[in-house]
């Protein structure tokens, strides 16, 4: 399929309000058609008719849990902006390659600031634009020693080690022994790919006395335009977004009743946060918990991380393993409906 008719199917598949209102739910988190018919009161063959076109824009992965078949919401097509999307649809000239390298310098001015690497990013297809930016500092053709490679990466990122060694399994950089047993490398990918400026040299720092401008002179050597606080923010939340994620099983406790409310995700980052908000501003979806810390106050909770699945683990490996860490952990609480607050358990989607 072309990008054209990808763009064009993923506008249909999103033009409709009950399927906006899937989208809406499967970002919040994943579910299967029985759950989210009961969440959005709609049939499960209505459910299952909207999430199939759904499936065919793109939007949706699908995995099996025991009986039941769990859709989440792929975020990287719902991360393009309308007007690309507009332009894909219609063709337009050059359009791809604009978009390509708008995401590029995105990347870019997230992960690097005056030139230093502030985050390796976690994603594979992002960091490989770190990487072939780095690699830019490499005169294409020549031959360094280690010593010099690791200088030049350094001069980006301290740990020049992790960087040097990526960009040797990632093909860009070539190693090997010349005469002698000294390893030398030469870089043999990331063509095209413009150098950045060296740190240091992006504010345009001199030892000398800069000489005083008034009128035009001052308006023309003007510095630039300070990010604006809303670039801030989406800096820090992609830098966020990109954190190494942990999967595992977590709970809230009650430490005076001893009750429990447990729960497990594929990133930890986030469940604590969103039932602490949910909570303070009394709406969680589970009474009896709100009830609770209503009665009792913030204090009288603990937040804790029972247990985690090894990070090596990832894509099927890491949900068969956080499945079987559910299983441990929902059977040493049993009975349930004594010691939990859930209902259910399938704590993974919050049954309470």
């Amino acid at each position: 399929m072309s990008e054209q008719d990808h763009a064009t199917r993923l506008l249909q598949a999103l033009a409709d309000p009950t399927r906006l209102r899937l989208v809406a739910a499967l970002l919040e988190q994943p579910a299967c058609v029985e759950e989210l018919a009961g969440r959005l009161g709609l049939s499960a063959p209505t459910i299952s008719h909207h999430l199939g076109k759904l499936d065919q824009a793109g939007l949706l992965n699908r995995r099996r849990e025991q009986y039941y078949t769990v859709c989440e919401a792929r975020p990287g097509p719902l991360e393009r902006t309308l007007r690309e999307l507009v332009a894909m649809a219609a063709d337009q000239p050059a359009a791809e390659t604009l978009r390509l390298e708008q995401y590029r310098q995105r990347i870019l001015d997230t992960f690097f600031t005056d030139g230093r690497l502030r985050q390796l990013p976690a994603q594979r297809k992002k960091r490989q634009v770190v990487l072939a930016a780095i690699a830019a500092d490499f005169a294409p053709g020549r031959e360094y020693a280690e010593d010099e490679v690791n200088a030049i990466i350094g001069a980006r990122w301290e740990d020049y080690c992790t960087v040097r060694r990526e960009l040797v399994d990632d093909g860009v950089l070539q190693r090997g022994k010349a005469t002698g047993a000294a390893l030398r490398y030469r870089r043999v990918g990331a063509e095209g790919v413009p150098a950045m400026p060296q740190p240091g040299t992006c504010a345009g720092a001199s030892a000398a006395k800069p000489e005083r401008k008034t009128g035009m002179d001052r308006i023309e050597d003007a510095p630039p335009t300070p990010k604006t606080d809303r670039q801030r923010r989406k800096e820090r939340s992609e830098l966020y977004k990109q954190a190494r994620k942990t999967a595992g099983v977590y709970s809230i406790r009650n430490t005076v009743t001893g009750r429990v409310l447990l729960g497990s995700s594929v990133n930890l980052h986030g469940p604590f946060n969103r039932h602490r908000t949910e909570l303070r501003l009394g709406s969680h979806r589970c009474p009896e918990l709100q009830a609770d810390w209503n009665r009792l106050g913030e204090d009288a909770f603990a937040f804790e991380i029972l247990e985690t699945v090894p990070d090596a683990l990832d894509g099927l490996e890491r949900d068969t393993a956080l499945g079987g860490l559910e299983k441990k952990w929902v059977a040493a609480h049993q009975p349930l409906a004594e010691r939990c607050y859930n209902t259910g358990e399938k704590i993974r989607v919050r049954q309470f």
